[in-house]
C-alpha cells in the first residue's frame, strides 16, 4: 500500500510540473531593468497591490451542480514594464481558467491570491484550488530594479542558508511522527527531492528513473540534494519576511514556511 501510494505521489508530482513547467520557466527567466520604477516610500502592499475579483459567477460543475466561480488576480499597481509582464502572467491563468468553466472539466471554483512587502519587493501568490496536482503560483518583484527575481536571486539577496530548510523539513517530520496515526499526514524529505526533480524532468521516462535512484540514497544524501537544487523551488516572501517554499505534496502544492 505504502509502495502504491509513494507512486501516486511521485505521478501527481511529474504531472504538476509538467502542467506548469512553462509559467515557472517564465518566473526564472530575468532581464535587465528597461526602466526604475519609482513609488511613495509611504505607500503599504494595498496601495502597490489590488487583488481583484476578476470572475464571478454561476455556472455547471462537472458532476452537474450549479456552482458560483470565484477567481481572484494580483494587480501590481506600477506603471512599468516589469510589473506589466508579472500581471499580464496572472491575468491570463485566469482567463485560461475562466475559459473551461462549463465544458464539464473544471474543477476549480475558487482561485484566491494575496500580496506581500518586505523591503522593495512585491510578493504575489495565486492558489489554483482544486483536487488536482501542482495549483500555486509565485512572483517575487523587486520595485527599484523593475524586474522579476529568480528563486536563487531572492535567496542571495537575503542570504538565505539552505540549511534552515533542511531544519525546518525535519522539525516538521518530527512533529507529525508525534501524532497520532490517524492525524498523520504524508511528510518527508521524499516530497522535497521529488519535487526539485520533476521540474528537471518533467513527466518524462527520466523523472521516474531518477526518483528511484534517489529512493535508494541516504537521507543525508537526500538533505544535500534538497540543499544544492534549493533554486528550484518556487518561493516568496510572506508578511513576516518569512521564506515559504512551495512543494507537491500528496496532489495539491503545499507550503512550508521557514523562520
Amino acid at each position: 500500500m505504502r509502495k502504491w501510494f509513494v507512486m501516486l505521489i511521485m505521478s501527481a508530482i511529474a504531472l504538476a510540473l509538467l502542467v506548469s513547467c512553462e509559467d515557472d520557466k517564465k518566473v526564472n527567466q530575468t532581464t535587465e531593468p528597461e526602466e526604475t520604477a519609482k513609488i511613495d516610500q509611504e505607500k503599504d502592499i494595498n496601495d502597490l497591490v489590488t487583488i481583484k475579483e476578476e470572475v464571478n459567477r454561476e455556472d455547471t460543475t462537472p458532476n452537474g451542480d450549479i456552482a458560483r466561480y470565484v477567481y481572484e488576480v494580483p494587480v501590481i499597481n506600477i506603471d512599468t514594464k516589469g510589473a506589466q509582464k508579472i500581471n499580464d502572467r496572472f491575468f491570463n491563468l485566469v482567463k485560461d481558467m475562466e475559459s473551461q468553466i462549463g465544458n464539464g472539466q473544471n474543477l476549480t471554483i475558487n482561485i484566491n491570491s494575496k500580496a506581500f512587502l518586505n523591503d522593495e519587493i512585491i510578493s504575489v501568490v495565486m492558489e489554483i484550488v482544486k483536487p488536482g496536482p501542482g495549483g500555486i503560483h509565485t512572483a517575487n518583484y523587486d520595485i527599484k530594479r523593475d524586474k522579476e527575481l529568480s528563486t536563487k536571486e531572492l535567496i542571495d539577496k537575503y542570504n538565505f542558508d539552505p540549511k534552515k530548510l533542511i531544519a525546518e523539513i525535519n522539525r516538521q517530520v518530527e512533529i507529525n511522527e508525534g501524532k497520532p496515526e490517524e492525524e498523520q499526514v504524508p511528510f518527508d524529505i521524499n516530497l522535497f527531492t521529488y519535487t526539485i526533480i520533476a521540474h528537471l524532468y518533467g513527466n518524462t521516462d527520466e523523472y521516474f528513473k531518477k526518483v528511484e535512484e534517489m529512493d535508494n540514497k541516504t537521507n543525508g544524501e537526500k538533505e544535500r540534494f534538497v540543499i544544492e537544487n534549493i533554486d528550484k523551488f518556487k518561493v516568496y516572501l510572506n508578511e513576516d519576511g518569512h521564506f515559504v517554499f512551495i512543494y507537491t505534496g500528496a496532489l495539491p502544492d503545499e507550503e512550508l514556511v521557514v523562520e
